[in-house]
């Protein structure tokens, strides 16, 4: 309503925000506590599931993977979001006799490619546990390794 070239209108090329929300800088303490009150906070609500391991899921089919997570009513045509975290990182000796690898970025790669077609979650390993995804999906799955490896990152800081 006021372009820039009327008197009183505003200025051309005026200041913009420009603030990047996202690597705005927290103290570790803070962010510590942020995942700590996210971590409670899921656990309060009843959607913080732990399961023993997820390397065993049989195969790379995502029927598996849809079957496992159904009695949590997870991902299904209208079931919930999940974050799902792991942390499995093979022996090195057992590799080296194995050409196949078992392992993506942390994750057993059975997990990583069933949770393709499922758009409903969202499959990482503990390192990707930051505060906006674990409030953002509503369901979080851990592993026992992922857990004790976020117990250890929360102990250290």
């Amino acid at each position: 309503s006021r372009p820039a070239h009327w008197r009183g209108g505003a200025k051309a090329h005026g200041p913009k925000n420009n603030t990047d929300y996202g690597n705005a800088k927290l103290n570790k303490k803070v962010r510590k506590q942020a995942l700590q009150h996210a971590l409670s906070q899921k656990l309060l609500e009843g959607n913080l599931i732990v399961l023993d391991q997820l390397h065993a899921l049989s195969s790379h089919k995502t029927k598996d993977l849809a079957d496992m997570l159904a009695p949590w009513d997870i991902a299904g045509r209208y079931g919930t979001t999940a974050l799902i975290l792991d942390h499995y990182y093979p022996d090195k000796s057992d590799s080296d006799d194995n050409k196949e690898a078992t392992s993506y970025r942390g994750i057993p790669v059975n997990l990583w490619v069933a949770s393709g077609n499922l758009f409903k979650i969202k499959v990482g390993n503990d390192h990707l546990a930051s505060v906006y995804d674990i409030l953002k999906y509503d369901k979080l799955v851990l592993t026992l390794s992922a857990l004790q490896q976020l117990e250890q990152r929360l102990k250290d800081v």
